[in-house]
């Protein structure tokens, strides 16, 4: 259930960044959710509230959180203390029914966040000009990351999903991090050695709640071009 009401909360996310549209995106399964201030520069005076010197970033109340997975995590877990039924049910949807789950969605968020996001954020620098396109380093970082999937599809293949046989919030972080390379880097060579994985990302790309943030998901005919490096002011 998704609301136009929104809380005090203020949400702080750097635009175009895949980790902040991966926060919003979880916004967008909370009935009361934190209104959004999309930053195109982060100034000096906003990041003195930050205790990492960092955004993301959450005000809530007086206080100030930042980092990815504390701002979702407690997003989720702080709809409970205004939930009807319906925030609850959302909760447990996303976190898992009991602590075991949990931990198990725990793990994989600290996977996914640690060893494929610093992957595909660094490809997709390369790619869109915000690094120096380097092939070598390109395609290193492919295979990497091509290794890393190659384990996670054999997982899936007796497994619907990563942690339960309904979605939650690991699946929707894994697709929220292979969306550009999905678009932009596998082309069928690539799609067809990881045919579980691409079958979790496909079923979460067509939600409606993901394509409103991130768009819409179009298979890759060829490796994106790299656009020309251009230094960040």
């Amino acid at each position: 259930m998704v609301t136009a009401e929104t809380t005090n909360e203020i949400l702080f996310l750097k635009e175009g960044c895949v980790l902040s549209k991966f926060i919003e995106l979880v916004t967008k399964f909370l009935p009361l959710p934190p209104k959004i201030i999309r930053l195109k520069k982060v100034e000096k005076d906003i990041l003195l509230y930050s205790q990492t010197k960092n955004i993301p970033m959450l005000k809530s109340g007086d206080d100030f959180i930042t980092g990815t997975l504390p701002i979702i995590k407690y997003l989720i877990k702080s709809s409970k203390d205004i939930s009807d039924g319906v925030i609850l049910d959302n909760r447990i949807i996303l976190l898992g029914k009991n602590l075991k789950e949990e931990a198990k969605v725990d793990m994989w968020l600290n996977f996914i966040f640690s060893k494929i996001f610093p992957i595909t954020i660094e490809i997709e620098n390369q790619l869109y000009g915000k690094k120096k396109f380097d092939i070598r380093k390109f395609e290193c970082d492919l295979n990497d990351l091509l290794e890393i999937l190659l384990e996670i599809n054999q997982f899936l293949q007796f497994n619907t999903f990563l942690t339960a046989k309904h979605v939650q919030l690991s699946d929707i972080m894994l697709a929220s991090a292979l969306f550009t390379c999905y678009n932009d880097v596998f082309t069928q060579n690539e799609l067809d050695l990881i045919p579980n994985v691409i079958r979790v990302f496909k079923f979460i790309a067509n939600m409606r709640l993901f394509k409103d943030v991130f768009g819409k998901a179009i298979q890759c005919e060829k490796i994106k071009k790299p656009e020309p490096f251009v230094k960040q002011k």
